[in-house]
């Protein structure tokens, strides 16, 4: 009887096991771009890894409607706007064990102002102070420009106290943070493997699941090849796709096991130009450039997945301005026969008839440097270079990593500079065009961008962020070009995966089938 009970026993245990097996879930994302790191405030870009093992104090909900709680489990603006508040919720725990308190959310805050190549989104900030279960930010100027930066990735929990027993470096390969999901194990060029925090909670109103992921781990693999980030959701072998490739949007919407997501990207596509190039000097060359392109034919080669975009900013924005943006076409937007006439006044004419415009001997001629790592500018920059040979304009494409033509930028050793920006607030000038980017300096250009960052009023901001936009594309700085509709690929087994308006993918209901 023992001997029954025994065996009875080691098949139940054997069932059970099984069972644990074959339930345990697990989420398989692919992305193109390896992460920088795991440390929010040590990088200079994130994707959905940062998404899930930071929360923020405050989000904005899917349509950037509304302003709601993240990690704190209230927040208030006082009426004059100089006093930001957060409560912080009971019970909540950094990813190695350490209690979330009002302390440990200033000192996030205290290192973010110190390391984050971003910190100057916070400049308004005066001082942090903590009164109990309170931490308030006391702001010398209007804080609305650093909200949508408490509200993203950049405004997660990061354990500071954590962050000082160890170097920069290995802090940035395994960083303690509060989010959903915490990092397992990292293998550079490979995957970074996440499992659930434990003890995390969120206060968002607009999720139902307010605790860690209900799967066992997510791994999110780094496929830079576009073949092989589809084929591998075809084959099932990888449940997400970020970065989907335009060629393939039409064959994946006709698979039954997929489903696509998209947004537009708020940003765009663009070009710098840099005045102080031999053959930019002139105004009336860089306006021409403006001027010159029919941005419609990059929208057809796009296969339709894309906007003309005539200003610097898209509709999918805090600070768009529909108004702004008609009145720049106006003024920037393609016409032919205006940039061919501003050619000719600058005395750059076809005189040795060779279909390219030159002046004291000398070709009108110019590099234009295209990131390898920037999809929609590798496709539509034979495009470009073809539209500017009608104007009779000589342009060679040179392909570089994106950070090696932002150095060029900085450096002003370059013609045309092709430049991807994903931000969804219009303060994303001040990392454009404002004296501290290092790409431009000009005092008025300064001067309108910080009146913009200061001003609370929705509408008001708006017409300000115009003004600016003006002003950049006045002096011929740069050269707008098309917003891409980007695209989020998930297998139908996936379920409750939203993607915000902006790009954001919310994952907190997510759960496999």
């Amino acid at each position: 009887m023992k001997k029954c009970m025994k065996s009875l026993i080691a098949a139940v245990c054997l069932v059970c096991l099984s069972a644990s097996w074959i339930f345990a879930k697990e989420i398989v994302i692919a992305t193109a771009e390896e992460i920088e790191g795991t440390d929010i405030q040590q990088i200079e870009w994130e994707n959905v890894v940062h998404r899930l093992l930071v929360e923020s104090p405050i989000r904005y909900n899917a349509d950037m409607s509304a302003t709601v709680p993240g990690y704190a489990s209230s927040w208030s603006l006082s009426d004059d706007s100089s006093l930001l508040s957060f409560t912080i919720g009971k019970g909540m725990k950094f990813s190695n064990g350490d209690p979330v308190t009002a302390d440990a959310v200033k000192a996030s805050f205290d290192r973010y102002l110190k390391i984050s190549p971003y910190a100057a989104d916070l400049s308004a900030l005066e001082n942090l102070t903590v009164e109990g279960d309170t931490v308030t930010m006391h702001w010398k100027a209007s804080p609305i420009p650093a909200l949508l930066s408490l509200e993203t990735a950049y405004g997660g929990l990061t354990n500071a106290a954590a962050a000082a027993k160890v170097s920069a470096e290995a802090f940035n390969r395994k960083a303690v943070t509060y989010g959903p999901m915490m990092v397992d194990e990292w293998v550079q060029g490979s995957h970074i493997t996440l499992v659930p925090n434990p003890n995390f909670k969120t206060f968002d109103p607009g999720v139902q699941n307010k605790g860690p992921m209900k799967v066992d781990k997510v791994t999110v693999r780094f496929i830079a090849d576009d073949f092989t980030r589809v084929s591998e959701i075809q084959a099932g072998s990888v449940d997400i796709v970020f970065n989907v490739p335009l060629e393939n949007i039409d064959e994946l919407k006709a698979d039954d096991n997929i489903q696509l997501f998209s947004y537009l990207q708020p940003g765009c596509t663009m070009f710098y130009m840099n005045p102080e190039a031999p053959m930019l000097q002139d105004i009336r060359v860089r306006r021409a450039l403006q001027r010159g392109i029919d941005k419609s034919i990059l929208i057809t080669v796009l296969n339709g997945n894309a906007q003309v975009r005539d200003a610097i900013f898209s509709r999918s924005m805090l600070g768009y301005s529909k108004a702004a943006e008609d009145m720049l076409a106006k003024k920037y937007g393609y016409d032919f026969k205006a940039a061919c006439d501003l050619l000719d006044q600058a005395g750059w004419k076809d005189t040795n008839k060779d279909g390219y415009r030159d002046k004291d001997g000398k070709t009108l001629e110019l590099t234009a440097m295209i990131g390898i790592d920037y999809p929609i500018s590798k496709k539509t920059a034979p495009v470009v270079q073809a539209l500017y040979k009608k104007l009779g304009v000589k342009v060679n494409l040179r392909e570089y990593e994106g950070k090696y033509i932002k150095q060029a930028v900085r450096d002003k050793k370059y013609d045309l500079g092709a430049r991807r920006y994903v931000w969804a607030d219009g303060d994303m000038l001040t990392y454009l065009f404002h004296t501290e980017s290092e790409n431009y300096s000009y005092p008025d250009i300064d001067a309108i961008i910080e009146k913009g960052r200061a001003e609370t009023d929705p509408k008001k901001r708006a017409e300000i962020y115009g003004q600016a936009q003006d002003l950049v594309l006045d002096k011929g700085l740069a050269i707008p070009l098309v917003s891409s509709v980007n695209y989020v690929a998930v297998r139908k087994n996936i379920k409750s995966f939203v993607l915000a308006v902006e790009g954001t993918p919310i994952m907190n209901d997510v759960v496999k089938e």
